[in-house]
């Protein structure tokens, strides 16, 4: 080999010829810079779950209220600076149990204590013990026709969603969310447009009562619904029709 070919490649030599470092050092960096936007990229077509937690992250909290069973059991706080029309807080117990209002507390104040998840508008007590009666005087909460309404969303159960779980996607999720509201956890519409200022609504059937059983097999899809809607102190209830039920 001549002198003037020392940068010629040798398959088997143990160092990068003269020359190519440079040029291998860019194009490995070109590289990197790449596979990083791209995972960027992709990061941000994916859904973000977060926003959903306990409150506060390290304790139970203690709420009183007046206490509904229909279509699922909840706290109504009294109104204060933050709620002027009350505050309604979904409940479970600890687990995928739902809350059992006894006839004698239907409408009564009660103190009840657990863990406080949040997303957004959207609380959630996930309660420790029963639900204790306490003299409470505060009026029940104002509810305010809203009429008939087609929304686009998705069926989820307030538990999770709220914070108890980090939700995901696919079968697992469709699978834990239908547990819960076969449970008896109540389920929360997620719109893909806010309604009346809030993408949180409550659900009920068109007579007020829990979703039927027909309803599980859409949890967790992304359908679209017509039904009334109703605001019960602060939160939206939606009553959809089954019938007119769409999957995109």
């Amino acid at each position: 080999m001549s002198a003037g070919h020392d940068d010629f490649f040798i398959g088997w030599a143990d160092r990068v010829p003269r020359g190519q470092g440079g040029f291998l050092a860019r194009v490995g960096a070109g590289f990197l810079a790449l596979m990083l936007l791209l995972g960027l990229g992709l990061a941000g077509t994916m859904d973000d779950p977060g926003g959903g937690g306990a409150v506060p992250a390290n304790g139970e909290t203690t709420l009183r209220g007046i206490v509904t069973a229909r279509p699922y059991a909840m706290l109504n706080l009294p109104p204060d600076a933050t709620h002027p029309r009350g505050h309604a807080i979904m409940l479970s117990m600890t687990g995928k149990f739902p809350v059992e209002v006894p006839a004698a507390l239907e409408g009564r104040g009660v103190e009840a204590k657990g863990w406080l998840f949040r997303r957004g508008s959207l609380d959630m007590l996930q309660m420790t013990g029963d639900p204790m009666p306490i003299a409470l005087d505060a009026p029940p909460p104002s509810v305010e026709k809203l009429g008939v309404w087609r929304i686009t969303g998705e069926i989820c159960d307030g538990q999770c969603y709220a914070g108890a779980m980090r939700p995901g996607t696919g079968i697992a999720h469709r699978a834990c969310a239908n547990f819960c509201v076969e449970s008896g956890v109540p389920p929360v519409f997620v719109a893909t447009a806010p309604v009346e200022g809030t993408e949180f609504m409550m659900m009920a059937d068109p007579a007020g009562g829990p979703v039927g059983r027909a309803m599980y097999d859409y949890i967790g899809l992304r359908v679209r619904l017509d039904g009334e809607v109703e605001r019960r102190g602060d939160v939206l209830f939606f009553k959809p029709d089954l019938r007119s039920v769409r999957v995109p």
